[in-house]
């Protein structure tokens, strides 16, 4: 079946946003003298991190509902609105415009604030090109539940078999796999995870449009061949 729309996760798809994110996260952790461990780090990856804050705070005897702590953690800013190293993923622009040259539809389904993902998709200079956005706070159910993907297919009028997903997370690739798409393992950021759940795995956005120009000659040829 024919590619309809291509849905992105954002943070370590979009921008490789989660080590400079974490650094924000530490600093506010500082003002209650917690110091993250490395799993610690590494379980906010995919997630809007509230249960994660609760946890540590709780296992640290700070009595500091997750709201108040989210609050002084606003105060320090954050990556998608301070930092200067802010930038795409390499080759994903050229993956971009490939994809509109193609007339397939994008999306973006990212489990962080919305505020924030505007916010960099502006600073990148990147939201014209995206059909759809869905944020943390847009729905009832984050990953990996797959409410948001499925959210994004509506607005892109495109059933689960002709979309494909790009995530780089456990958790956001079940979200994938339960929305029923095609799933692409995303290995393009920093931090690699484990993405053996995927149906393809792209180390880079070259691989992703050698994929796509590969699909299209298959596609040219069955034609063809009819």
């Amino acid at each position: 079946m024919k590619t309809k729309a291509v849905l992105f996760d954002f943070d370590g798809v979009i921008a490789d946003t989660e080590q400079g994110a974490t650094k924000y996260l530490e600093k506010a952790f500082d003002k209650y003298h917690i110091q993250l461990t490395e799993d610690q780090r590494r379980s906010y990856i995919g997630t809007d991190g509230r249960k994660q804050t609760e946890e540590i705070l709780k296992d640290a005897g700070v009595s500091v509902s997750v709201e108040e702590f989210f609050k002084e953690r606003a105060k320090l800013g954050s990556y998608y609105e301070n930092s200067p190293d802010l930038k795409p993923i390499s080759g994903l622009e050229d993956f971009l415009k490939l994809l509109k040259r193609k007339d397939i539809k994008t999306g973006i389904v990212s489990s962080t604030n919305c505020r924030l993902i505007i916010t960099a998709l502006n600073r990148m200079h990147l939201i014209h090109y995206f059909d759809a956005i869905i944020c943390g706070d847009m729905v009832e159910h984050k990953k990996p539940d797959p409410e948001g993907y499925l959210t994004a297919m509506q607005y892109v009028d495109a059933g689960p078999k002709e979309c494909i997903i790009l995530e780089d997370s456990p958790t956001g690739i079940k979200a994938a796999v339960n929305a029923k798409a095609t799933v692409v393992g995303f290995k393009g950021s920093e931090i690699k995870q484990d993405t053996s759940q995927a149906d393809l795995v792209w180390e880079t956005y070259e691989e992703a449009i050698r994929w796509f120009r590969h699909a299209d000659a298959h596609l040219n040829l069955a034609e063809r061949d009819f």
